[in-house]
């Protein structure tokens, strides 16, 4: 529904390498949502760039196993993905549905995700991620050299997981993306 997350409210769960990344209760869910905040040295451009090569999202954002992207127009997409979960669990795949919106005032560039189960059809020994609804926004700093990046998701994995479960390794992934995620606008194509 493009809801706009807004975790001011929320808890500072880490602080560390210029990163900071907020949790906060979900009505209605026992799974938290996250935001995560850090400044990156690129371009917003750059940055966009990055967030639209689907396929490579299984070299940087964390516990990706495969990405692919099933549609493509003009300011949306949809995207597959398998998500690594740990022994005995079965693996996780979601597809998700982005939108892009750009300020041409400020050149800041909002990505809203929501999850779309039903576009693309189930896979067998996979358990299909029906809830996940966030964001990306990238907004240009220092005359558009550098780039605020904040990463925000509610997302339940299902297949019976126990909230408490989820909510302890919720803050490694916006952390661990964001960590990355500096790391390869940093390279050279």
């Amino acid at each position: 529904d493009g809801r706009t997350i807004s975790i001011e409210t929320g808890r500072l769960a880490k602080q560390a390498d210029g990163i900071d990344v907020h949790t906060r209760p979900v009505p209605g869910s026992g799974v938290v949502e996250f935001r995560g905040r850090a400044e990156v040295d690129a371009s917003v451009e750059a940055v966009f760039a990055v967030l639209q090569d689907v396929e490579g999202f299984r070299d940087w954002f964390p516990d990706t196993l495969e990405s692919r992207l099933l549609e493509r127009n003009e300011r949306s997409s949809v995207r597959y993905s398998v998500l690594d979960a740990p022994w005995p669990l079965s693996d996780r795949d979601h597809v998700l549905r982005t939108t892009s919106l750009r300020d041409s005032d400020t050149g800041a560039i909002r990505i809203a995700i929501v999850a779309d189960p039903t576009f693309h059809p189930e896979q067998p020994g996979r358990v299909r991620i029906r809830v996940a609804q966030g964001s990306w926004a990238l907004e240009p700093l220092d005359g558009g050299r550098r780039t605020r990046v904040t990463f925000a998701m509610h997302l339940d994995p299902g297949g019976g997981l126990p909230d408490w479960l989820v909510n302890a390794r919720i803050v490694g992934t916006p952390f661990e993306a964001l960590t990355n995620l500096r790391a390869r606008v940093g390279r050279k194509p």
